[in-house]
């Protein structure tokens, strides 16, 4: 008899627990084969439940069922998904501080340092980015930054005279490199890029070389320019509603903090950094994707770019509404500089770069001031 009472009592506490937890759905847009949807936020939304006791169970809707790039943002803000993927560009008056951040192009080939100093810059230096992010009932959690950019086309480009005419996808700072280049810049989303590259209205694109195979590029820019064009940060993978997140316990916002230094390290590396490499080889075996040596006009015209860009980019921040534009550019890029030394130290680290991520951003932020 009292075998069958406990086992009642389990029964019992194992419905109360189940009522009571919550589903909140991440709508992504990339398609399920995407490293977001397939490794990221799965590994992400376990540890959740596992932290939460079960009581935040996470569910993902891939491949844009329930949004596209561009309409996430206002899908998460009206609560018609909990969750999901932005990039700031694509709805840029939403949060002008979060559009400049992702308009600047860190130089170099340095993915981690310029996530880590994008999340160091939201959370503990801008609180305009908070507060822009409130006004949209959004908190934007979990932002990675991609692999450096590659040209790639559907012909050779070598040189900025073989640039010149052709139109490029891109957005960001991106957009006034094409430009710079000669070029045509095309501000279209990544899944959107398919099949004007399909039909012949897009001649090349600035992109990662992993979304060759993610988002099959490569069967038509077969063409990859051995240059990297620099980093860019942040992309919001987990942009979660802001009334979901103020209704949690401090222990759940504390698990979806964590989730957010564990998205960041892990879509970076693991996507951007090893796979970007893998990927980039499987397009060479199975669609012929070739490099090509850049010329050196257009490698100088890389190199100085940083500093050709500064005064759009105020120029962008002022139109857009940031306050001081200089400031923000100025703290993300002292940001940059101080965690380079820290991605040299841990190197593709999941674990410790999460760790370091907690210790010096996220644990030094009070979840009631979001």
């Amino acid at each position: 008899m009292m075998t069958k009472t406990l086992t009642l009592g389990a029964a019992l506490a194992l419905m109360a627990t189940t009522a009571s937890a919550q589903t909140p759905i991440y709508g992504s847009w990339p398609p399920a084969s995407d490293y977001l949807n397939t490794d990221t936020l799965p590994e992400a939304f376990a540890m959740i439940s596992e932290a939460t006791g079960g009581s935040l169970e996470w569910e993902l809707i891939a491949g844009g069922q329930l949004a596209d790039g561009r309409g996430t943002l206002a899908a998460v803000t009206d609560d018609l998904m909990q969750g999901g993927l932005q990039i700031p560009v694509y709805t840029p008056e939403a949060m002008p501080n979060l559009t400049l951040l992702y308009s600047i192009v860190v130089p170099g080939d340095d993915p981690m340092a310029a996530a880590a100093a994008a999340a160091e810059t939201i959370f503990l230096n801008c609180p305009e980015c908070l507060e822009e992010a409130r006004e949209n009932n959004v908190l934007p959690l979990g932002g990675f930054a991609s692999a450096s950019y590659r040209l790639m086309c559907t012909e050779p480009p070598a040189s900025l005279a073989d640039r010149a005419g052709r139109r490029i996808r891109a957005t960001g700072g991106y957009g006034e490199m094409a430009t710079l280049g000669g070029g045509t810049p095309m501000s279209v989303t990544l899944t959107e890029a398919v099949g004007l590259l399909q039909r012949g209205g897009l001649d090349c694109l600035m992109a990662t070389r992993e979304w060759l195979q993610t988002y099959g590029y490569g069967e038509y820019a077969k063409y990859v320019t051995d240059l990297p064009l620099g980093n860019a940060a942040p992309a919001v993978g987990f942009l979660i509603n802001h009334d979901l997140f103020t209704g949690l316990s401090a222990d759940e916002q504390a698990a979806l903090l964590h989730a957010s230094a564990f998205i960041t390290a892990k879509h970076t590396i693991g996507n951007y950094v090893l796979r970007d490499q893998e990927s980039f080889e499987n397009q060479q075996e199975v669609n012929g994707v070739e490099l090509v040596e850049p010329a050196d006009d257009l490698r100088a015209m890389v190199e100085g770019f940083a500093d050709h860009d500064r005064a759009r980019l105020i120029e962008v921040g002022t139109r857009l509404g940031v306050s001081d534009p200089e400031a923000l550019i100025e703290t993300y890029l002292a940001a940059v500089d101080r965690w380079r030394p820290v991605s040299a130290e841990l190197g593709t680290d999941i674990e410790a770069w999460t760790q370091r991520l907690w210790d010096e951003v996220f644990a030094q932020v009070d979840p009631s001031s979001l």
